[in-house]
């Protein structure tokens, strides 16, 4: 590009048709010149205006929306702040919830004399919380079935527990609360009292069950060709109200399963 390319759209076609004269008139082409800077300026002024005044109404306009909770900032909620969730309040003793369907939820930090149904295992705002569960078994079996509703959601870390007699009154608790016998040598028995059951192995890894009974049930069993009557079956006495049949597994033969079911001894 030349001097005389820059300067061209601000003579015009007074410089072009002077560049023609081997003699241009130096002063006519000056003013020339001037008169189209000055036209040039004043247009550029106009265009700056113009802008500047649409900057402010833009301005004006993004101030107003943000001041009345409209305009693209406003909306555009993954600009402003995230959502957050409110917290929860804190629990307390002695606070009941209403879980809904007549149940209630009285919150006490210890399980003492409860039966435990479940608890969360996430840490949060119920940890170190009993909820004790009260109201129509019906209603308690259904909700505990049913995942105990959103109570473990709303308090993380809650344990739900019910009253012993309404843990009995569901079927939750076995017919003892404590091991009935104890195992001769050379068996080892794991208790699941909740079950009634026993499983028991061997030092020579041959295993064995034993099963708590309804002494009521005692004498229907032993007539029962596969259960009392058979043979690789050993039952007990009746004692408080029960009595615990032996059955043997894998690698145990009846004559082993007689050893230790009479070897069993109640615990006082």
């Amino acid at each position: 590009m030349t001097d005389l390319d820059f300067l061209d759209p601000l003579v015009g076609p007074a410089l072009r048709e002077r560049l023609s004269d081997e003699r241009p008139d130096l002063e006519h082409l000056a003013a020339s010149s001037l008169a189209s800077g000055r036209a040039l300026r004043r247009r550029r002024l106009a265009v700056s205006g113009a802008v500047l005044g649409v900057a402010t109404a833009t301005a004006v306009a993004v101030a107003a929306g943000l001041l009345s909770g409209g305009g693209t900032a406003a909306r555009d909620r993954s600009v402003a702040t995230a959502p957050t969730t409110a917290p929860a309040a804190a629990l307390r003793v002695g606070q009941v919830l209403d879980l809904g369907n007549g149940l209630t939820a009285t919150i006490r930090t210890d399980t003492t004399g409860l039966y435990e149904l479940g608890s969360s295992t996430l840490p949060g705002a119920g940890t170190g919380f009993v909820a004790l569960v009260s109201g129509p078994t019906d209603q308690i079996e259904t909700w505990w079935s049913g995942g105990f509703g959103t109570l473990t959601e709303d308090w993380p870390g809650i344990t739900v527990a019910v009253s012993m007699a309404d843990a009995d009154a569901l079927g939750m608790l076995g017919k003892v609360d404590q091991a009935p016998v104890t195992a001769p040598a050379g068996w080892t028995c794991e208790w699941f009292l909740v079950d009634d059951k026993a499983s028991c192995t061997s030092t020579d890894g041959g295993v064995a069950g034993l099963v708590i009974r309804d002494a009521a049930e005692r004498d229907a069993w032993l007539s029962s060709a596969d259960k009392g009557a058979d043979p690789g079956v050993y039952t007990t006495e009746a004692r408080d109200g029960i009595f615990i049949s032996v059955q043997g597994g894998q690698g145990t033969t009846s004559a082993e399963i007689k050893a230790l079911g009479e070897g069993l001894v109640w615990v006082d």
